[in-house]
């Protein structure tokens, strides 16, 4: 029988782990002997790399070299063109997975029956749907798409044997993405219930950002002393590819020494650019400043302030900054724990993966199917469950991180987002809201579907996005003004939609949106590129 293994499909590096026979998580070593692989992939005369080897084939052609493509997962209007063939996100993702895959057959000597791909906790459907894609175009059973920060959390509270009951806040800062979420605790004995409270972030914030800080710093000291263009040196791949590789090392230097160096070559001209710790906190100061309001924004919309919150977990590799730890302590003044920066998300992945049950898929209609197609959750309403090794009866509670409505009439006639399913509700969820008829003998209701960061019921049009295909349901009979019209959105823990509409009452008629650009997530999945061994 197959293990079933977490993904950590980071935008800067990707981990996978599984749980021994012994009930212990273990991180999966590449074939390069590392425990984290480089997201990044190169692309050149019909074949691919992945990983570390891809960053030095991209050395000598860095206009093949692609990285950091999380930031855009699930865009439809967005693809990138490499060795003249264009690629989606999903696609590039792709390839990153089956690396990590074949990696992982042969480090377990097994086939691999199932897997829990992480994602940030605020990716929106687009992006969670492009993920999952993604991964079966890999040749996954993918059993879950779960938040990064609640698979976290459950590595966290797993590693813990001691009794709690406390509201943590997970600061989560990756190389791309910053998640923070607010959850709550409840362990007593061996009963351990994890609920997430609320999530914010931005998927576009992470430590590439600190990096480009550092690079824009060294570009200017470099460009003062030789008169150099930095429009220039932006513009060259070469130089570019110089940063993309040195930067981050100096980056990493500066966690752990006052003071790095870094040797710039461009247009004939060699120096050596040194960088304090306290400079780099300087000029990055503004990136930690908008985590910060982040979390007070998220805390600000749930009614909540630091006072609610026990303890500050950090996790991301990017979270190894001095800077972030010395700052939320200045800031906060709770208690500060660094758990398993680089590994926490793929532990957790593992550990839901191993113990919860996914050989059954419950439908909103109480229908079973197999794990193999389409989601494989728990039935509606209910929490993921399972019994770990121990003995210990774990819980976890995920929450909507959009909201998802559509566009109706208000009073005045006038086009508003009225949301039926509002962030932070727990997942899976069916929630109804009624309507009516706006005309005379209307036949058809037209399903604009947005999706939104509002917590109230109704919200301006523009504060949505677009992200489904406008549908029509069509009605039994022709019904007058003011005719009754009951709305479901039914959404499983992956996000996928499902819409209801009832007519005055009588039997339900079911649509599933369909995503807009669906076909662009495709693009350059079924290249006939080849993998390297």
């Amino acid at each position: 029988m197959g293990k079933k293994i977490g993904i950590d499909l980071g935008t800067t590096y990707s981990c996978v782990a599984y749980v021994d026979e012994t009930g212990r998580v273990q991180i999966i070593d590449n074939s390069e002997g590392e425990q984290t692989t480089p997201s990044v992939v190169f692309i050149s005369g019909g074949e691919v790399v992945v990983g570390s080897t891809a960053r030095q084939e991209g050395g000598l052609q860095p206009e093949c070299i692609v990285e950091r493509v999380k930031n855009y997962m699930g865009d439809p209007d967005y693809t990138l063109n490499v060795d003249g063939t264009d690629y989606s996100p999903a696609a590039i993702s792709r390839y990153i997975l089956e690396k990590l895959v074949r990696d992982a057959k042969d480090k377990l000597g097994d086939d691999i029956d199932g897997a829990i791909v992480t994602c940030p906790a605020y990716f929106g459907d687009h992006a969670r749907a492009a993920t999952r894609l993604a991964a079966e175009k890999a040749g996954l059973n993918v059993l879950q798409i779960l938040d990064e920060p609640t698979a976290a959390a459950l590595a966290y509270g797993y590693s813990k044997q001691e009794d709690m009951n406390k509201t943590i806040l997970i600061y989560d800062l990756g190389g791309g993405t910053f998640d923070s979420t607010v959850m709550k605790l409840n362990f007593v004995g061996d009963k351990r219930e994890m609920e997430v409270i609320t999530t914010g972030g931005d998927h576009l914030l992470g430590g590439k950002d600190w990096d480009a800080k550092l690079t824009e710093y060294i570009t200017q000291e470099f460009c003062s002393r030789t008169g150099c263009d930095p429009d220039e040196m932006a513009c060259d791949p070469e130089c570019i590819q110089m940063f993309s590789e040195n930067t981050e090392k100096t980056k990493k230097l500066l966690t752990s020494k006052e003071s790095a160096t870094m040797t710039v070559n461009y247009d004939g001209q060699k120096e050596r650019i040194e960088i304090t710790r306290e400079k780099f906190d300087e000029i990055t100061e503004s990136k930690l400043n908008q985590t910060i309001s982040l979390i007070d924004n998220m805390l600000n919309a749930k009614n909540m302030s630091m006072n609610d919150i026990d303890e500050i977990i950090l996790v991301g590799g990017s979270t190894r900054m001095p800077q972030v730890k010395a700052r939320l302590e200045a800031e906060y003044g709770k208690p500060i724990s660094s758990f398993e920066p680089d590994k926490a998300v793929a532990m957790g992945a593992a550990l839901m993966a191993s113990f919860a049950n996914y050989a059954t898929t419950k439908t909103s209609d109480g229908s079973g199917s197999s794990a193999g197609g389409g989601s494989s959750e728990l039935s509606l309403g209910g929490a993921t469950e399972f019994t770990d090794p121990q003995g210990r009866d774990f819980v976890v509670k995920v929450k909507c991180t959009k909201s998802y409505g559509l566009i109706a009439y208000d009073e005045n006639n006038q086009r508003i987002l009225s949301n039926i399913i509002l962030k932070d509700t727990e997942k899976p969820c069916a929630v109804s809201r009624n309507f009516s008829a706006s005309v005379n003998n209307q036949s058809a209701a037209l399903i604009e579907i947005l999706e939104n960061n509002s917590v109230e019921e109704s919200c301006p049009e523009e504060e949505g996005t677009k992200m489904y295909e406008d549908s029509t349901i069509q009605f039994p009979n022709p019904v007058p003004k003011g005719t009754p019209l009951e709305v479901t959105f039914v959404m499983d823990q992956d996000g996928t939609l499902e819409v209801e509409l009832s007519v005055n009452g009588g039997p339900k008629q079911k649509v599933t949106p369909v995503r807009l650009g669906n076909d662009t997530n495709m693009v350059g999945m079924e290249s006939s590129l080849k993998l390297q061994q």
